[in-house]
């Protein structure tokens, strides 16, 4: 409108009347914008607040945020007829929870998704106890508004896996909105661990990722962390919806639940469920607690093929699932060439070259999964003997035969330094082993090359070393 202001002042100036043609022109004239500037958008539509992602009369299971139904048994939020109608007539089936997550709170491990060796055969039923509800492209697609819409990403990521739980493309998801990453199960992390240099190894390892504004470190057990934390998103929300994004079973559930109190002066009374199994929740559960209009979400995990959770049983599931505070195993002798440790029948890594003064360090959370050792040369032999039997999980040979021969997937050459940690070679969904020397008279360069072996379809990644306690190398940096 300035160039057309212009044009009024000049004609004020010259105390002239403006030419027919030009006044015709006039009204036009002040109807444009600016040259090189969008007209705003009216101020009704800029101030109209955003389509609700899930609508506010759909009746839905307040644990998983599947829409209750009592038609289709093994489906998401089927409750049982007569339960069902009771709720009904009583107005209380927003308060109520479906089959499934009633059995879940009870500790019963149910999966949800259809991956791996759950699936199902051709012709199978829908449902079938113990094969999943739902897949995982179904959960994936809940999560695709997120890319038309402007949001704060609170990212969540395992800190026991995160190779198996940090999403590197994540963006195909969320677009560009902000992300502030969160480290979850901090209280999981070995004794001596100090949070501060893990966030900042965590910091390096999501540079990939882009758009990442913070990162904290939390414990939704222990309280530690939350504050801060709360305090970052709050300030970074910005009047945008909050949603809590991560892998399966990273915590999402158990972070809200924990996070709530600090952000809203009113708890809800009903809360997404949080359990052990991965895919608790369904579907996206909205949760008014901010003023405006902007909510905050719990979100489905994100299933990744390559996470050795796939490919296991629900009760081998939960010989792997953390139990308490890892504690770091390093065996006492050394590492010598023509040496494999198997971890329970699941993992399989082979020295095939190293110096006398290479110390391997397995780190995980699952308190039954066992650390054997044998000779290289008789290591096939001896996991097709005894996985699923003496070396579990597998929880017995028939399942240990289902998830099939163990496949060389990745061999790491390492150069070695006294008194550091190499580098970590994370198994995903599983733990990881950390590679370090000790100190040694030996001269020239030190080098160890070792072989990881796993099920097909899981994956293993060669990473710097987290800086976690209970290491050999006292002191190392990471």
């Amino acid at each position: 409108r300035a160039s057309s202001y212009r044009v009024l002042q000049f004609i004020h100036q010259d105390s002239c009347p403006a030419p027919l043609p030009f006044m015709i022109l006039l009204p036009l004239l002040l109807a444009l914008p600016p040259l090189g500037l969008r007209r705003p958008a009216p101020l009704a539509r800029r101030c109209a607040p955003q389509v609700a992602l899930v609508p506010r009369n759909r009746v839905a299971c307040y644990g998983c945020g599947a829409e209750l139904q009592a038609d289709v048994a093994g489906s998401p939020g089927y409750m049982e007829p007569e339960r069902y109608e009771m709720k009904r007539k009583r107005r209380q089936l927003r308060e109520t929870l479906c089959d499934r997550c009633r059995r879940l709170s009870s500790g019963e491990i149910l999966p949800a998704v259809v991956e791996g060796r759950l699936k199902r055969p051709s012709g199978a039923a829908v449902g079938e106890e113990g094969r999943g509800i739902t897949t995982p492209e179904a959960l994936r697609g809940v999560l695709l508004p997120l890319r038309e819409r402007p949001a704060l990403i609170a990212l969540l990521v395992d800190l026991t896996d995160v190779a198996g739980t940090l999403l590197p493309r994540v963006r195909e998801l969320v677009g560009g909105n902000p992300i502030l990453l969160i480290g979850t199960k901090l209280d999981l992390l070995p004794r001596g661990t100090e949070p501060e240099r893990v966030a900042d190894w965590l910091r390096g390892a999501a540079r990939k990722i882009g758009g990442v504004v913070d990162v904290h470190l939390v414990s939704s057990k222990s309280g530690d962390g939350l504050q801060a934390a709360a305090r970052a998103l709050l300030a970074e929300r910005r009047g945008r919806d909050l949603f809590l994004l991560g892998a399966a079973n990273v915590g999402k559930s158990a972070f809200l639940q924990s996070l709530l109190p600090l952000v809203s002066p009113a708890t809800p009374r009903h809360l997404p469920l949080s359990a052990s199994t991965p895919g608790t929740t369904l579907s996206l559960l909205p949760i008014d607690c901010f003023s405006g209009g902007s909510q905050l979400y719990d979100t489905p995990g994100v299933h990744l093929h390559h996470r050795m959770s796939a490919r296991l049983l629900p009760a081998e599931l939960a010989m792997t699932m953390p139990r308490g505070r890892m504690r770091p195993y390093t065996p006492r002798e050394a590492a010598a060439e023509g040496t494999s440790f198997f971890w329970g029948g699941l993992a399989r890594i082979d020295v095939v070259s190293a110096p006398p003064a290479l110390r391997l360090t397995f780190c995980t959370g699952g308190s039954r999964l066992r650390l054997h050792e044998c000779p290289t040369a008789e290591a096939a032999e001896a996991h097709a003997a005894r996985a699923g039997i003496e070396w579990t999980p597998p929880q017995d040979a028939a399942s240990a035969a289902e998830l099939g021969e163990l496949q060389l997937v990745r061999t790491a050459r390492l150069r070695l330094t006294p008194c550091e940690q190499a580098a970590d070679l994370a198994i995903s969904g599983l733990g990881w082993v950390s590679v370090g020397c000790l100190p040694t008279l030996q001269q020239g360069a030190l080098e160890a090359t070792l072989a990881v072996w796993v099920p097909r379809g899981v994956e293993v990644f060669v990473r710097p070393p987290m800086p976690v306690g209970g290491l050999p190398t006292v002191g190392s940096e990471a």
